[in-house]
Order: C-alpha cells, then sequence, then structure tokens
C-alpha cells in the first residue's frame, strides 16, 4: 500500500494511528532498558547461586554478569526493535547507553570507589555497540 497525498487515486490517506506508530517511541526505550535490568537481575542472582552451592570463585560471578550483560543488552533491543519494527539501530544504541549508565550510577551508589571515566567509556561503548547489533537484528529478523 503506498501513502500519498489525499485524494489522488491509488493512494490511501495517512492516518493517526499510522503516524503514531511510525514515530520514535522513548517508552519503547524506557520498556527495552527494563526488560535489560530485569534479565541481568537474573543473571546475578544465578551467578551468585552457583557460586555459594557450589565450589566455583567469587571471581567468576564478576566475567558472567560482565559478559552477560552485553549479551542481555543485545538480547533486550532485539526484542523492542522486533516489536518496534523501525528504527532498531536508534533504539538498541539508546538501550545500550541508558544500560550502561544506570549500571554505573548504581555500581557507584552501592560500590562507592567509581569505576573511572575510561572505564565507563568502555563500557558505554561495548554497551552501545551491543545495543546496535541487537536493535539491527531485530528490525532484520
Amino acid at each position: 500500500m503506498q501513502y500519498g497525498p489525499p485524494g489522488k487515486p491509488g493512494f490511501s490517506r495517512w492516518n493517526q494511528k499510522q503516524r503514531v506508530e511510525e514515530t520514535f517511541l522513548f517508552s519503547r526505550i524506557a520498556q527495552g532498558v527494563g526488560y535489560a535490568l530485569v534479565l541481568a537481575i537474573l543473571l546475578m542472582a544465578l551467578a551468585s547461586a552457583a557460586v555459594h552451592f557450589t565450589r566455583l570463585e567469587e571471581n567468576i560471578v564478576y566475567w558472567v554478569v560482565n559478559i552477560g550483560s552485553f549479551i542481555i543488552i543485545g538480547l533486550a533491543s532485539f526484542i523492542t526493535a522486533r516489536k518496534a519494527r523501525k528504527h532498531g539501530l536508534a533504539y538498541g544504541m539508546a538501550i545500550g547507553a541508558l544500560y550502561a549508565l544506570i549500571t554505573c550510577l548504581v555500581g557507584a551508589i552501592a560500590y562507592p570507589p567509581f569505576i573511572g571515566l575510561v572505564a565507563l567509556l568502555k563500557r558505554l561503548g561495548f554497551a552501545v555497540l551491543a545495543g546496535a547489533s541487537g536493535g539491527v537484528l531485530g528490525v532484520n529478523y
């Protein structure tokens, strides 16, 4: 179906619902970040339980959460972009950036020595990359 000027033969009219569906919605970003945070909490609980009930070292939790975070960001971006069917790159990058900033802020509050600007920028870069990848894949698959 082609969209064009109203009244022209062969073109349908735009309605308000179609315009809203094609816009970039910040509520979708919030929903994607919410997915990512819930999945991160579940991953952290699973890793902590594995350390508690087995003989694994506590260092494994750090690695599992850091590597798992990037998988989680990609998955949350994929789900959000899949629902939106548009703007996958923008949704993914926004979800990754917000997730990285929120987790760094929570980490700075919960564990007072701040990780540093270089570590923050690295985390932000990898999170945006994971989110962008997930968002692009979500729109296309």
